[in-house]
């Protein structure tokens, strides 16, 4: 649409408050003057505007007391903190449990006394164990990442 084109209430709606904000240039200020001096829902709309710019011009953000932001920081650290704690924890409980895993399975399997039906067994029941707990590690840490009562103080 050219900028020389009269004004579209549909289209340029957005204008109005541009208007108010004193952000247009002169051609779209003179096509959104134009609209206002034939439309007086138009003015009362940009009437309403300005009245909610005075008011809003008027809030300001009460700004937090220097303790509150050290206490944020300080909860910020120790997030990071504990993640990277965690990460690195259970990284390394990850890594020596499967090698102990390997070693059990590959010394216990050497047994020539057992049938194959009880080594069978006891596999399957490991494998079991191990789904069960991934499961339920995975269902806390999904739970706790999106629950949204977490932050809540009674």
């Amino acid at each position: 649409m050219s900028k020389d084109a009269p004004f579209d209430p549909h289209n340029d709606a957005p204008l109005l408050s541009a208007y108010v904000d004193g952000e247009l240039g002169p051609r779209d200020a003179a096509r959104v003057e134009a609209y206002l001096a034939g439309n007086s829902e138009a003015r009362d709309e940009v009437e309403q505007l300005r009245r909610l710019k005075g008011l809003t011009d008027i809030l300001r953000l009460k700004e937090a007391p220097p303790e509150d932001w050290e206490a944020f920081w300080d909860s910020v650290y120790n997030r990071v903190e504990r993640s990277l704690g965690w990460i690195l924890f259970l990284l390394g409980a990850t890594i020596f449990a499967s090698w102990g895993g390997w070693q059990l399975a590959r010394n216990f399997l050497a047994v020539d006394t057992l049938p194959g039906w009880v080594k069978g067994a006891v596999m399957v029941g490991i494998a079991g164990g191990f789904v069960l707990l991934v499961s339920v590690i995975r269902e806390r840490i999904f739970k706790r990442s999106r629950t949204r009562y977490k932050d809540v103080i009674r």
